[in-house]
């Protein structure tokens, strides 16, 4: 029997009184801007957007978190801040100065709290009050013994199943992650820690606090910048749920804003070369050659007379242009203008010795076919994929603007066919937004970025980063040891260097919060096949127990998947059948011809309590259960596979379950090692087949089945009988 808190009657009322002050002073003040007859169109925008923000203002979340008392003084903490009708504080935000001391206090450092008390609601219920109890340390919880240090609240909050889209937690957010959430740093924040750590929750509940306390980063915008549109979709939903709906949020490759799409793959070695900060200075030096005039003379037709110009005027002018270091097509713009006034001058200049009315002004001058086509041959101009299209397929081109840049293979990696037509890779789109900002240096900035699953990031797209914050203002979101791409890293540094100047501070979170223990042991032993260097979170969570590994046929290895993903459906838990990236058809195939409806994670579709997810996009996500099918030909079709590994098997916030008929690859040793196995062999009847056998009704008979399937292996006695006697 659940014991009520003594004081959750009064908390309840204090609760509903904030939520009805909100819905109050909300619903007046669309109501006084509705009414408000603007007099000016810049007025009338401004009041129209307070009311977009206002009506969205409510937000999704819980409004207050909990209580804290000090002295005589007692505040409550929620979303945002709310006011009585005599204006005194009801609710302070969770970003105010004043609440800070809520996040930082533990019962072994209080500060000066005599409580701090987590409320855990829903629908504007509550369901459970919590006076913090914690124990000491992550290992202590792991092995239940010591004094309280991790908050009841919060093993709540991560014991709560997933919906398919991440939450905003900053009702439960621990000291720790405070600490960096409200970093003081004007430079670059890196937030460096392992799977279930909390980055993302902390980068994007750093850009709402940022929000709320740095007006004037805020004032000059404020960007989100997600891996893959499927990671975006994820958690798109926290910041507005946050009341900061004004802070734009994109996957990577919608930053260049060209006509290119990804359309096509390459190989790992020629992503490389075209992400690293060497292309960049290829790509400049190729457009620079493209520039100059190299005839002794430039001649005008003017009906019957002519315009000469030297060939040395000619250069000195281009010499000048370009020393103002200004975009390409704004500097051709002004060496238009300097070369017809130098035609202009001589034109005037030879009239006058002859005698003759001068003809032309420069206006005149610049609608000349002829000076026109000089112009396009000494300062042509260019869109971005025309360059990048003509520089791959021009050898000649390519060999100059390399040289001393790339090595001879590093180029032809280059080199395509202008045939092969626009078939651009995610590599190129990076190379096409920096033609484009040497062509135009046009370029939306912000004053903060927060940049997600950034250990994957390449030069380039540092850079095309680095442009777009000229503050050079980063929260940088990652773990060195999930590097699953082309760009593994030692350090911060080697990242950071093309992102700013400006200082950069590196934060370490060492507690996993989300991630079971048993499941991140199992992932740990893909690091040591990596670097001795890596290691992983300390986890706080035992989970449902130690992972589940099947083994079973290629014939029936999906089908089985299906059924176990049926399994935990019927138990009320989100699951992810996490494929290698060629299976990914199949399985929804496969689903499809049994009438399963699964969530396609490849689009973001993660609205479905089982989702299918392609092992290359399972980074950043959460599930209650995460499926492993094939870990072989999971880690043998990405760059890194031991990594690629150790991030799908740390998706899951309650049960891993890996399901295989080719032999596990390196990391996992030998199957009977393992604590939890249970093998489904080729002589034994799958999954399906046991479920099929079945009937209906007989539900004492399907959970017996089901305990058995998932027994531990202290009890493999009742495995053996099921191994050995034919199910009726």
């Amino acid at each position: 029997m659940t014991i009520q808190h003594p004081e959750f009657v009064q908390e309840q009322q204090y609760v509903e009184h904030a939520y009805d002050l909100l819905d109050r002073g909300l619903a007046e003040a669309e109501q006084n801007i509705v009414n408000f007859e603007a007099l000016h169109r810049s007025t009338a925008h401004a009041m129209n957007r307070a009311l977009a923000i206002l009506q969205n203002s409510r937000g999704s979340g819980q409004l207050v978190f909990g209580r804290m008392d000090r002295n005589d003084e007692k505040l409550y903490i929620g979303r945002r801040r709310v006011y009585d009708e005599e204006r005194n504080l009801v609710v302070v935000g969770w970003h105010a100065p004043a609440a800070a001391a809520f996040y930082d206090a533990t019962p072994q450092e209080p500060g000066d709290l005599t409580l701090k008390r987590v409320f855990i609601e829903q629908d504007r219920r509550l369901q459970r009050i919590v006076d913090e109890v914690v124990r000491a340390t992550a290992h202590s919880i792991a092995t239940s013994e010591g004094d309280a240090t991790i908050s009841d609240a919060l093993l709540q909050e991560l014991d709560r199943s997933r919906d398919g889209a991440m939450r905003e937690v900053v009702a439960t957010i621990q000291a720790e992650q405070f600490r960096v959430i409200r970093h003081q740093s004007d430079g670059i924040v890196v937030v460096q820690g392992g799977p279930g750590t909390g980055k993302t929750v902390v980068g994007l509940h750093r850009a709402a606090w940022l929000a709320f306390n740095k007006p004037e980063i805020r004032r000059r915008g404020m960007l989100v910048v997600a891996p893959s549109s499927a990671l975006l979709t994820y958690f798109s939903g926290v910041l507005p749920s946050l009341d900061v709906s004004d802070i734009d949020q994109m996957d990577l490759d919608s930053l260049y804003g060209g006509e290119a799409r990804v359309t096509a793959t390459e190989s790992a070695e020629t992503a490389r070369v075209k992400g690293s900060a060497a292309m960049s200075v290829l790509l400049e030096r190729a457009l620079r050659q493209r520039i100059g005039w190299d005839e002794d003379e430039l001649v005008l037709p003017l009906g019957a007379d002519r315009i000469r110009i030297q060939g040395d005027e000619i250069r000195q002018i281009v010499d000048d242009v370009q020393e103002r270091d200004l975009p390409h097509n704004e500097a051709r713009d002004v060496l238009r203008q300097a070369l017809s006034a130098l035609a202009s001058k001589r034109h005037s200049e030879d009239q006058r010795l002859q005698n003759r009315p001068v003809r032309a002004n420069e206006a005149t001058i610049r609608r000349l076919s002829a000076f026109n086509n000089a112009l396009d041959r000494l300062w042509p101009t260019f869109a971005p994929e025309e360059f990048v299209r003509s520089l791959y397929s021009t050898q000649s081109w390519l060999t100059v603007a390399a040289d001393g840049v790339l090595t001879a293979d590093e180029r032809a990696r280059l080199f395509r066919s202008a045939l092969d037509g626009e078939a651009w890779t995610r590599a190129d789109l990076f190379c096409l937004d920096e033609v484009s900002y040497l062509l135009n240096g046009d370029v939306m900035t912000y004053g903060h970025i927060v940049l997600d699953e950034a250990q994957d990031l390449s030069p380039m797209e540092a850079r095309a980063l680095a442009r777009r914050c000229p503050s050079g203002s980063f929260t940088v979101l990652g773990d060195l040891a999930q590097a699953t791409g082309v760009w593994v890293r030692d350090s911060w540094d080697e990242l950071t260097q093309h992102l700013s100047v400006t200082e950069t501070s590196v934060n370490t979170l060492t507690i996993g919060y989300r991630v079971p223990a048993p499941a991140l042991d199992l992932a740990a032993r893909q690091l040591p096949l990596v670097s001795s260097d890596l290691t992983p979170p300390l986890s706080i969570r035992p989970g449902r127990g130690e992972p589940h590994i099947w083994h079973t046929s290629g014939e029936d290895l999906l089908d089985d998947a299906l059924v176990l993903a049926e399994r935990y459906r019927e138990e009320g838990l989100t699951s992810a059948l996490i494929v290698p990236d060629d299976l990914y058809d199949r399985v929804l195939s496969a689903a499809a011809d049994q009438e399963i409806k699964l969530g396609d994670g490849r689009d973001g579709d993660f609205s479905l309590e089982t989702t299918v997810v392609p092992a290359s996009l399972c980074k950043g996500l959460e599930f209650d259960v995460v499926i492993l099918v094939e870990p072989a030909l999971v880690a043998a079709q990405s760059v890194q596979g031991a990594r690629q590994l150790y991030v799908a098997m740390t998706r899951c916030t309650q049960q891993l379950d890996i399901i295989h008929s080719e032999p596990l690859p390196p990391g996992f040793g030998e199957v009977s090692a393992i604590d939890d196995v249970i093998e489904i062999d080729a002589g034994s009847p799958t999954l399906s087949e046991l479920i099929g056998l079945l009937n209906e009704d007989d539900l004492a008979l399907v959970e017996d089945l089901v305990r058995r399937l998932v027994v531990p292996a202290q009890e493999r006695e009742d495995v053996a009988v099921i191994d050995e006697e034919p199910v009726r």
